[in-house]
């Protein structure tokens, strides 16, 4: 499995999922993101892992038989760390478009904030391509993630009538192209990017338009 396929795979990572936090594999997984972001994948060795964590080859080797299921379980984690960061930032809504703006403003805050994936870019940007023209697999699971989330309010009776699956492909994408080229008319601070939300993107579950 190439680091192409591994940045892939865990970024497509179900954020529901995952095992009860370890201390032990925490530390390793600790250790690795910061080589990782500092370094990149293809110079650090399991080896700088063990010298970072503290921790020896044969624990390292134990818990992650290869460097592939390493990266792929350190990808994995900071998936499911940004879908429950964006989740924290809409549990005290009322109503699902308050959900939807707080939501979108947490969502680009955060992805301007992932230091893993910035640094992944600008030190192997051979790996840009699966940000771009090839990231139709992890623009299509995170639609799947956040569709799952509109029709489960839908269905809780917590909107009118509409498409999930549309919502979510026209949310992704918006988002998708404001962290890749944040210039532009659309503010990207806090306070613009709530105020952009609530008049356009709210009115798609319900919502009405800010005057």
């Amino acid at each position: 499995m190439t680091d192409d396929d591994l940045l892939l795979r865990g970024l497509l990572a179900d954020p529901a999922g995952g095992d009860a936090a370890n201390p032990q594999v925490d530390r390793i997984l600790d250790a690795a993101l910061e080589l990782f972001a500092t370094r990149g994948l293809r110079r650090t060795t399991m080896d700088d892992v063990a010298r970072a964590s503290g921790l020896g080859r044969a624990t390292i080797y134990r818990r992650f038989p290869g460097k592939n299921e390493l990266v792929s379980e350190v990808l994995t984690r900071e998936a499911r760390r940004f879908a429950a960061e964006v989740d924290r930032a809409v549990a005290g809504c009322a109503t699902l478009e308050e959900r939807l703006v707080e939501g979108f403003v947490a969502t680009l805050r955060i992805g301007r904030e992932e230091r893993l994936v910035h640094r992944l870019l600008t030190l192997e940007p051979e790996l840009l391509p699966h940000a771009t023209e090839r990231a139709g697999p992890l623009l299509a699971a995170a639609r799947r993630h956040l569709a799952g989330r509109l029709r489960a309010a839908r269905r809780d009776g917590a909107a009118p009538a509409f498409d999930p699956e549309a919502v979510a492909e026209i949310l992704v994408r918006l988002t998708h192209s404001l962290l890749l080229t944040p210039d532009g008319r659309i503010p990207l601070d806090e306070a613009g990017a709530r105020a952009f939300a609530l008049r356009y993107l709210a009115p798609m579950v319900g919502g009405s338009a800010a005057g």
